[in-house]
């Protein structure tokens, strides 16, 4: 945080609040509203930018002009900030690359519009905002939502794929070994019955890059948010590993895998689920809504 608050105090005319916990979200909301504030950035992972966005949404305090939000990474929420150009995953580093674009007046030039996902259904907190919702095997292992991003670096590049490798197979490993009935998902999707199955992954999402920078199409309809789905088989874990080294995912549906666009979705499924990157369990009957809600303007880092 030292570096994090020189870099915030050698900029002319930045607002830095420090928040405790999430019941300040909207403390540090309502100031920046008051101040006429041209940007929200938020800085760190455990869901700061998940409160961010309910307070924006429910409450909407800047009544319908609400200022463009940067998400810098955090740790937990590197996909989200790599998703908005971050080059490193040092926020300070990123901090001060924003007020250097700001000074030249350039800071507002480019901006991304996302809509968020709605998960209702959380356990102790009802719903969660985010940009991507993620279940299944994925969730035990952390390093699948903190890796560390690559941007321009080759090393950094060469070293993600490496990883990639590893990974994959190490989930692969698991799924020949994995035949434990419990944990199976059930799906209902906007225009498709019931699907049950044991899954490695199942993601739903706005955003174009997921796990390990590996890019989605680009989604065509407006209101629409993507929806992967891979089975928990080694076969079809070795086509995403395949996908992961490419750099991006096919636009198609392959074995052992799903790729569309929806409108909502229902999942129920026993274990935890990651938004953004932090960690949330459902309520007792496992019950997951997820659809697509307010769209939100974020600065390209």
């Amino acid at each position: 945080m030292d570096k994090l608050r020189q870099v915030a105090s050698s900029g002319s005319g930045v607002v830095h609040y420090e928040v405790e916990n999430h019941s300040h979200v909207g403390e540090a909301l309502e100031m920046f509203r008051k101040t006429n504030a041209e940007a929200i950035v938020i800085i760190g992972g455990q869901a700061l930018a998940s409160a961010a966005f309910e307070y924006l949404i429910e409450k909407n305090p800047f009544e319908g002009k609400l200022p463009p939000l940067a998400v810098l990474p955090g740790g937990d929420n590197n996909i989200i900030a790599e998703n908005m150009g971050a080059l490193t995953e040092s926020p300070h580093r990123e901090l001060a690359r924003l007020l250097k674009r700001r000074k030249a007046g350039k800071m507002l030039n480019n901006t991304l519009s996302l809509p968020l996902i709605k998960v209702e259904g959380a356990h102790g907190v009802g719903m969660v905002y985010g940009l991507y919702f993620c279940c299944g095997g994925v969730t035990g292992d952390k390093r699948a939502f903190n890796c560390p991003i690559a941007g321009n670096s080759l090393f950094k590049s060469l070293a993600r794929r490496l990883f990639s490798i590893g990974f994959i197979r190490q989930a692969s490993v698991k799924a020949l070994k994995d035949k434990d009935m419990q944990k199976t998902v059930r799906v209902v999707l906007s225009e498709r019955g019931a699907v049950v199955g044991r899954y490695y992954m199942i993601c739903i999402t706005t955003l174009s890059m997921i796990m390990m920078g590996a890019r989605l199409p680009r989604l065509e309809h407006e209101g629409k948010i993507h929806y992967l789905s891979i089975e928990n088989t080694s076969d079809a874990l070795f086509s995403v590993g395949k996908q992961l080294l490419r750099g991006r995912f096919k636009g198609k549906d392959l074995p052992g895998q799903v790729l569309r666009e929806i409108g909502h979705a229902r999942i129920v499924q026993n274990g935890p689920f990651v938004v953004d990157g932090s960690f949330f369990e459902a309520e007792k009957d496992g019950e997951l809504m997820i659809s697509s809600t307010a769209r939100l303007s974020f600065l390209k880092l």
